[in-house]
C-alpha cells in the first residue's frame, strides 16, 4: 500500500466508514504457516487499488506512504470582495519516527477486538509507511463517521491462542509554528466553529462563564483573550491554587498527559464565544525545547493533549497550556518557552483526533469521551463489547527515523 492508495483509502473510509481494509482468514491457525491470501489479485494499497480485502496476518501488509503537494492559489489572488488567501509560510523539514504497536492478549475464550488510533493527515504530519502483522481473523482501517477518527483495527475469533498483533507506522512531522504578522482568509465551515463552541467537560458552565470574564476583563478581542486565559491556566497549573473548587482537579491533575489544563483552557476559550478544541495524541521522541518535553523508547504512558483555538484572519492557532506549566515546574524555564507554546507545537508528537466523543467501529454502544491509545475488548456472549483494563497487553515502542 503506497502513501497515495493510504489516502484514496482512508478518504473513502470518510464517506462510508462501514467500507475497510478487512479480510477473514480461510486458517485461523496460522502460528507456522502463512495465511491464505485475499481473493483479489492485486495486494491492497497498490496505487490506484481499491479498498479491496487485506492480506492476511502472516504476510501482513505494508505501505510506503508519500504525499502529493497540494494546488496553492497565486499570492495576491482575489476573488469578489474576499480577502486573498496568503500563500502557504515557508514550511519546516520533517522529521520522521518509528512507531511499533504490539499486542500480546491473554487467552480468554471469548472474541477479542483491538482498536489502534491512526495519526490524522494535515500539514505539519503525515502517515508514511504501515505494516502489520498477527493472527487475527480480521484486520484494517476503519473510521468513525462523526469524529473523525481513523482507528487500525483487528478481531480475534473466539478459541484464538495467544492473541497478537504487531502494527509498524513510519510518520513524517514538521514544527507548527504560528505567525502573528500574517493574515489573510481563514475559511472554515460554520458547523465546525459551533461545534467547537459547544459546553465542555463536567464543569459547571455558569462558573466558566465567570471565570472567563474575570481573566479577560475589557479585552474584547479574540486573539488576547485566548493569550490571557492560557496565561491564566499556566499560572494556576503550575501553582495549583487559587482556582474555583469545580475546576482545581483537572488544573492540579499531574498524570493525565496535559487533558486536564487543556481542557480548561479550551472550556474558558468557547465561555469567552472563541471557537477552540483539545487536541489527544502521543509523544514520539526526546524534546528539543526542554528535557521534560519529550519521550522515546517505551511511550506506552506518554500520551498528551494539545489545544487550538480559531481567531479571525488567522485560523486555528495552536496552544500547549500543559508543556508550558510542565517546563515551568520541572526544569525551571524562565518563561521563554511558556510565550513560545502559545502559537507553537513542537513535532516530536503525533495528533490522533479533536472532537469531543469517539465511536468506535464495531465498539462498545456508547460514545467514548477520547480514544487516545490502544484498546483492547472483549465481545460477550450476548454481543456486548466491554473495554478490557488489563491494558498492559499493550505495549508501544517510538523513536526518530532517518527518514
Amino acid at each position: 500500500m503506497k502513501r497515495r492508495a493510504f489516502l484514496a483509502l482512508a478518504g473513502g473510509l470518510a464517506v462510508a466508514p462501514g467500507s475497510v481494509l478487512a479480510a477473514k482468514k480461510t486458517n485461523t491457525n496460522t502460528s507456522s504457516k502463512p495465511a491464505a491470501k485475499a481473493t483479489a489479485k492485486k495486494p491492497a494499497g497498490k496505487a490506484g487499488a481499491k479498498a479491496a480485502p487485506a492480506k492476511s496476518n502472516a504476510r501482513g501488509n505494508t505501505a510506503n506512504l508519500r504525499p502529493s503537494a497540494p494546488n496553492q492559489p497565486p499570492a495576491g489572488h482575489v476573488t469578489g470582495m474576499r480577502p486573498a488567501p496568503l500563500p502557504r509560510p515557508r514550511q519546516q523539514s520533517w522529521r520522521h519516527y518509528d512507531l511499533v504497536v504490539k499486542v500480546a492478549a491473554p487467552d480468554s475464550g471469548q472474541p477479542l477486538r483491538a482498536w489502534i488510533p491512526v495519526p490524522s493527515e494535515n500539514d505539519w504530519q503525515r502517515v508514511e509507511d504501515l505494516d502489520w502483522q498477527g493472527n487475527y481473523g480480521k484486520a484494517g482501517l476503519r473510521r468513525d463517521g462523526d469524529s473523525g477518527l481513523l482507528t487500525f483495527f483487528a478481531e480475534w475469533p473466539a478459541g484464538t491462542r495467544a492473541p497478537t498483533l504487531e502494527l509498524k507506522l513510519r510518520l513524517g512531522t514538521r514544527q507548527r509554528l504560528f505567525d502573528i504578522t500574517r493574515r489573510g482568509a481563514t475559511p472554515e465551515t460554520e458547523e465546525v466553529l459551533n461545534q467547537n463552541l459547544q459546553s465542555l467537560g463536567p464543569w459547571p458552565q455558569d462558573v466558566l462563564a465567570e471565570l472567563a470574564e474575570r481573566i479577560t476583563g475589557r479585552i474584547r478581542e479574540p486573539m488576547p483573550q485566548a493569550l490571557a486565559i492560557y496565561d491564566w491556566v499556566v499560572d494556576h497549573g503550575i501553582s495549583c491554587s487559587g482556582a474555583p473548587e469545580s475546576i482545581q482537579a483537572a488544573l492540579c491533575a499531574r498524570n493525565d498527559g496535559g487533558a486536564g489544563l487543556a481542557g480548561i483552557f479550551v472550556a474558558l476559550c468557547r465561555a469567552c464565544g472563541i471557537p477552540a478544541r483539545r487536541v489527544s495524541g502521543q509523544r514520539l521522541g526526546p524534546s528539543r525545547q526542554s528535557p521534560s518535553l519529550g519521550a522515546s523508547g517505551d511511550v506506552s504512558t506518554a500520551q498528551h493533549w494539545r489545544a487550538e483555538f480559531h481567531a479571525p484572519f488567522y485560523g486555528w492557532v495552536p496552544v500547549d497550556p500543559a508543556d508550558a506549566a510542565l517546563a515551568q515546574r520541572q526544569d525551571g524555564d524562565s518563561g521563554a518557552l511558556r510565550k513560545r507554546l502559545f502559537g507553537f507545537w513542537e513535532m516530536n508528537w503525533a495528533a490522533y483526533s479533536s472532537a469531543d466523543g469517539v465511536h468506535l467501529p464495531q465498539g462498545p454502544g456508547e460514545s467514548l469521551p477520547v480514544v487516545d491509545r490502544p484498546l483492547l475488548a472483549q465481545v460477550e456472549r450476548d454481543g456486548s463489547v466491554r473495554l478490557l483494563g488489563r491494558q498492559g497487553s499493550i505495549s508501544l515502542e517510538a523513536r526518530p527515523s532517518e527518514g
